[in-house]
């Protein structure tokens, strides 16, 4: 195994399991110290999110620290990532209609259906309950910033980095569609895993075949603060 591949490998691994450490390890943890585990226990998705809103904007800047890193450290530049955003305009526009549409579909249409169908009439309005409890204040942080970091830095991290480094490793862009996919709803985790899985294949798909993440990115930020505005209405 050469040099590059053995860092390429080593990069990936560390930006595939640092998510998941992160959200399935340290924020109940921090949760749990700020509230107390018998109060976590008695409400952990409400309590996730109350937090959660001020760790995800963090995790976003690390992660995508993280990758910026190692695009240096092996001697690629972020427009190389980026792709073209000057040329196409209207290219730009309509590739970022498309995937806004097809991520209100999924989440805002498909979801609360499925959703229905599996748990049983009236699972979705409880969940819209648990974003309504949020504190006025943290939700109007939420829709300014979370959907903004997670717009850049998911994008960048998933589609930028990781799908372009399991090209180069799986040698083969299917398998890195998938893969990259997988892990990104992996760290946005049940009830959502699913869906997330889907929207990030797409996304993954789209960006493989363009190789420009701006219309991601924007889609992406947009997605996020129409969902979020929803679920608060």
């Amino acid at each position: 195994m050469g040099a590059r591949r053995r860092a390429l490998l080593y990069h990936t691994s560390i930006l595939s399991i640092l998510p998941l450490v992160l959200n399935a390890l340290i924020t109940p943890i921090i949760v749990i110290s700020a509230v107390s585990l018998p109060e976590f226990i008695r409400d952990p998705v409400y309590y996730i999110y109350l937090y959660g809103y001020f760790l995800w904007p963090l995790y976003h800047l690390l992660l995508a620290g993280v990758a910026l890193k190692f695009l240096k450290a092996e001697g690629e530049d972020l427009k190389d990532i980026i792709g073209p955003f000057r040329d196409k305009p209207l290219f730009t526009v309509l590739l970022t209609v498309l995937m806004l549409g097809f991520s209100i579909l999924i989440f805002q249409v498909i979801e609360p259906i499925v959703a229905e169908l599996i748990s049983g009439p009236g699972t979705w309005e409880q969940v819209a309950n648990l974003f309504k409890r949020i504190p006025r204040a943290l939700a109007t942080y939420s829709l300014l910033v979370v959907p903004l970091t997670a717009g850049i830095c998911e994008e960048l991290v998933w589609r930028g980095y990781l799908l372009t480094r399991f090209e180069i490793l799986m040698k083969g862009r299917v398998w890195a569609i998938l893969l990259q996919a997988t892990l990104f709803g992996l760290w946005h985790a049940s009830p959502f895993l699913p869906f997330s899985v889907l929207v990030g294949a797409v996304a993954g798909y789209l960006y493989v075949r363009t190789r420009r993440l701006l219309p991601l990115m924007l889609s992406h930020w947009l997605g996020d603060a129409i969902g979020l505005a929803i679920m608060y209405s």
